[in-house]
């Protein structure tokens, strides 16, 4: 039996240590990007653009350029957990490739009972290449947050969080990667004195290229309560690509997403439609729209 190149190693070593640290909370959820989603929310093992810093930072190391990303939500604002997100990268700086991202949650009043939730997260994301084909990257993250029950008073409340990941690039055709979302650092507290525990979500992903036209893209979301999650993106001239995935949400429920993108030169633009789920009675990602703008220097 062939011994594995110190690049795999290094990979597999890794990914045991995000493994470990995985299972010593609970799990967390959320996604973001209007390329990702209408793939079906796969991208921890492509990671081959800006929104990197949040599916899996280490593939910030692969960008040789400069730029910044913005996705927003056109409806269901009130509904849809994720509102907009906005990226800007520095690569190569001292070796290293810097990322600084804002995610916008709000929650609004909820099937009419009043409640409202909203919250930001502001992340600095570190990413480097450690051997041939292998990088690393991760993401400390602040987030506030603020909320209201009914006929109460808004409540603040912030924590810190941290994300890692790791990125293997197998060969021309193949990547892995593996992200271990909110590796804590502390509770969500509120300003009653109240706290709140924010778990661990492991998320192993690959990508597979079987042409210089075609990706594929499977993802598992949240190891420890698998929701699969699956994704192509054919591109049918060299400025416009087609994508289609299945986005998991839980046992025997899901969304199909659907969507374009459009590159030319230093812009791009994304469009994502992520359906009602495919199960009666459940809202899945009650038929959002999803748009998503790139500029790179």
């Amino acid at each position: 039996m062939a011994r594995p190149g110190k690049c795999g190693l290094c990979f597999v070593i890794a990914t045991i240590m995000i493994v470990f640290f995985a299972f010593m909370e609970e799990p967390a959820s959320a996604c973001v990007g209007a390329r990702q989603m209408a793939m079906g929310g796969t991208f921890v093992g492509i990671a081959d653009d800006m929104s990197a810093v949040y599916w899996n930072p280490a593939g910030l190391a692969l960008l040789q350029r400069s730029g910044f990303h913005v996705t927003s939500t056109l409806n269901n604002r009130d509904t849809f957990n994720y509102d907009d997100f906005l990226v800007y990268v520095l690569p190569e700086c001292d070796g290293l490739t810097l990322g600084l991202s804002m995610i916008r949650e709000h929650l609004g009043e909820l099937a009419g009972r009043g409640a409202y939730q909203a919250g930001n997260w502001f992340a600095c994301t570190i990413a480097t290449p450690v051997a041939d084909r292998l990088s690393i990257g991760a993401n400390l993250r602040y987030e506030t947050y603020s909320r209201r029950a009914i006929n109460n008073d808004f409540l603040l409340g912030a924590r810190w969080g941290l994300d890692l990941g790791v990125l293997y690039q197998v060969n021309s055709k193949v990547s892995m990667g593996c992200l271990l979302q909110d590796a804590g650092l502390s509770k969500l507290q509120w300003d009653d004195g109240s706290s709140e525990a924010r778990g661990i979500n492991i998320r192993p992903g690959i990508g597979y290229r079987p042409n210089p036209h075609t990706l594929i893209a499977f993802d598992i979301y949240n190891l420890r309560a698998p929701c699969l999650r699956f994704g192509v993106e054919r591109r049918l001239t060299p400025h416009l690509a087609a994508r289609f995935g299945y986005y998991g949400i839980g046992i025997g429920e899901g969304a199909v997403t659907y969507g374009l993108g459009f590159e030319r030169g230093r812009y791009a633009i994304d469009y994502a439609y992520l359906d009602v789920a495919t199960v009666p009675g459940h809202s899945g990602l009650g038929g959002t729209h999803q748009i998503g703008v790139t500029v790179k220097f």
